[in-house]
């Protein structure tokens, strides 16, 4: 039978804010190598393989022969967990079990995250009159280049000084 559940060691701070030292790694979980050529890296948890007990993190890859870049999995005993995903209800309540056994203060509920990315103020721009559609563009900035005028001044005083040749 296969176990679905893979442990991965907590660091200090986690294990003395929760009495544990290891814990089920799951999606988005934060973690950090602590052994092997990527000692030192970390970041989000994108992957999980059950069957050989390795798990994929966001950036860390490794280029195929054809030069396509693919996640690259590290064993779970060189990982260390940083910070739990605590966004799902059963993992929350599970943490908050074990705190209460051990007389430890209760962990407060984490909020998913939400995407840090602003929305750019535009105004919105017909794009023809035949579909109807609107879109939306950012504004200009002022940052454009200002046409240079000249040439086309001198071009109209030559058109005038033939004219008056003539």
């Amino acid at each position: 039978m296969l176990n679905t559940k893979i442990n991965v060691s907590l660091n200090r701070d986690l294990k003395k804010k929760y009495g544990i030292r290891r814990f089920p790694v799951v999606k988005g979980d934060i973690v950090k190598i602590v052994s092997g050529s990527r000692k030192g890296e970390s970041g989000k948890v994108i992957g999980v393989s059950h069957k050989t007990k390795k798990i994929a993190i966001e950036g860390i890859t490794i280029a195929k022969a054809d030069g396509k870049q693919v996640e690259y999995y590290i064993d779970h005993s060189n990982l260390v967990v940083t910070k739990l995903d605590l966004s799902i209800e059963g993992r929350f309540n599970k943490i908050k079990e074990i705190t209460a056994r051990r007389n430890l203060p209760t962990p407060e509920p984490e909020k998913p995250a939400e995407s840090e990315a602003t929305p750019v103020e535009s105004e919105p721009v017909d794009v023809g009159e035949s579909s109807g559609e609107t879109i939306d563009l950012p504004e200009d900035n002022g940052d454009e280049l200002e046409e240079d005028n000249s040439d086309t001044e001198e071009t109209d005083d030559i058109k005038e000084d033939d004219d008056n040749e003539n």
